[in-house]
Order: C-alpha cells, then structure tokens, then sequence
C-alpha cells in the first residue's frame, strides 16, 4: 500500500530534541519514489519500492539520530571517501537532521548527505543536490491503528450519532489512519474522524473540517497528537473518557499496528 507523506513543521528546527519521530518506525522516500531499504543480506543499504526492509526505527540520542533496520543493524556511513551501509556499531551510525522545507536531510559524521542517485536503484553518500532530500512517511500510515492510553484502554468510537470515549474492546477501538501532508487523521469503523472542535476543551468525532487534522509527535516510543489549537489528544485520569489538555501522561498513546 502506498504510504503517504507525513512531516510536520517542527522539522523547521534541526535538532533531533525537535524531530518528531524519536521512537517512531518510519520509512524514507527517496525523489525517485523509492525507499531506503535494508534488503535481506549479511549486510548493506538500498532503495526498494515495498518491502519490511523499508522500515526504520529511530533512536534519538544527544543531538544525533540512529536508524535501526528490520535486521537489526543500523544505517552506517563507513570512513571511505563515498557511501553507505549497515553496521552493528560506531560514530558512522549517527546522524544530523536537517530540514529541507517538508524533507528532511540526513548529514553523516563525514559532512556528507545519505543520498538517493539517478540510477535505477540504490544509496550513496554525496555533499549537495535532490537526491540528499528524504520524505518522512510514519510506517503506519494506511493501516489499522489502535491507541492504547496510560489507563491501559483504548481511543474508542463508539455506536452513537457522534462522540469518542475510550474502552476496553471492540470495534470502534480500531481506527485507519490517514496520512496527508503534515498532519495525521484517524477514521473511525463510522466512516468520521477523530475532531477536536472549536471550543476550549474536547474531542469528539466529525465528518470534515480542520479539526480533524493531528500534528503527531514521538518521544520514547509514545505518541503525541497535538490538535489545530494546540493542546492534545487526552486521556484523564477517571473511569472512562477522552478530552484536550496541554500537558501530562495523559497526552501519551502507545500507537499498535492492527494484524
């Protein structure tokens, strides 16, 4: 399934403190439509349209990134004077971001960029041009989702004209999520969004509008989605229920993939 592109504005700020995606499984697409990709080798980078090798945990440390493969082992520019790979350990795995409007750029400890060639496959390294420009897509994108909050329950939707709550089981705990631009949009088993509406607190479920958009953003494997008013999706701390608040526990979701 195509997967579409999902960068938010925070990328305007390069350190890895502000890239939104620490903790996050990701994939990067290339200029050319492809992915970087770690193929089924004893070791060693490429680009490939589709594929688990695709997906790339980030670890975030310090004001560097690392990309952990599917394998295991990590992007890695080598000491030569050109390239890329993939290596268990040293200061080749770490990297700078940069941002590049809605791209992103990836520096090596050699000053050079991961890059995407005009060839028919492959990476490199190389110091300027395009193909040093690299598009964030959350590896979730296009799947089914469920967001398990600090309570231990679920972002649910349930059989009612309109609303959200959280709950234990059941369909409504299922959301699709919709990628598009820099924000993410859950759609729920009713066929409406995830809405944060224009009131000073809530969340509740609508057909369009800006307030379905969510800016997502990671820290130590949790997300985060900040609504077009600027707090977050929220979970407080009684029995049942959903909201918007600014800060705390509450705003952090375990995000799982749906089998």
């Amino acid at each position: 399934m195509a997967l579409v592109s999902i960068v938010t504005t925070l990328l305007a700020v390069t350190t890895p403190q502000a890239f939104p995606f620490c903790g996050a499984e990701i994939q990067l697409k290339s200029w050319k439509g492809d992915y970087l990709n770690r193929p089924a080798s004893a070791q060693g980078v490429s680009s490939l349209a589709s594929g688990a090798g695709n997906t790339w945990t980030v670890e975030c440390k310090d004001d560097k990134v690392q990309l952990k493969s599917s394998k295991g082992d990590y992007l890695h520019r080598p000491d030569t004077a050109q390239g890329v790979t993939s290596w268990g350990t040293g200061i080749g795995n770490a990297w700078t971001v940069e941002s590049a409007g809605e791209k992103i750029k990836l520096k090596s400890w050699k000053g050079d960029y991961l890059h995407r060639p005009d060839s028919a496959q492959g990476v490199t390294s190389w110091g300027t041009g395009i193909g040093n420009e690299w598009t964030v897509e959350l590896a979730a994108c296009g799947k089914k989702v469920q967001l398990k909050s600090w309570k231990g329950d679920f972002l649910h939707r349930p059989d009612s004209a309109q609303g959200v709550t959280s709950w234990d089981t059941g369909i409504g705990n299922t959301w699709t999520l919709e990628c598009t631009g820099s924000k993410v949009q859950l759609k729920s088993w009713k066929g409406d969004y995830l809405h944060r509406p224009d009131s000073a607190q809530g969340v509740t479920s609508w057909g369009t509008g800006i307030g379905n958009g969510w800016a997502p953003e990671f820290a130590s494997g949790k997300l985060k989605l900040k609504s077009w008013k600027g707090d977050y999706l929220h979970r407080p701390d009684t029995a049942q229920g959903v909201t918007s608040w600014g800060t705390g526990v509450g705003n952090e979701w375990a995000l799982a993939v749906v089998p």
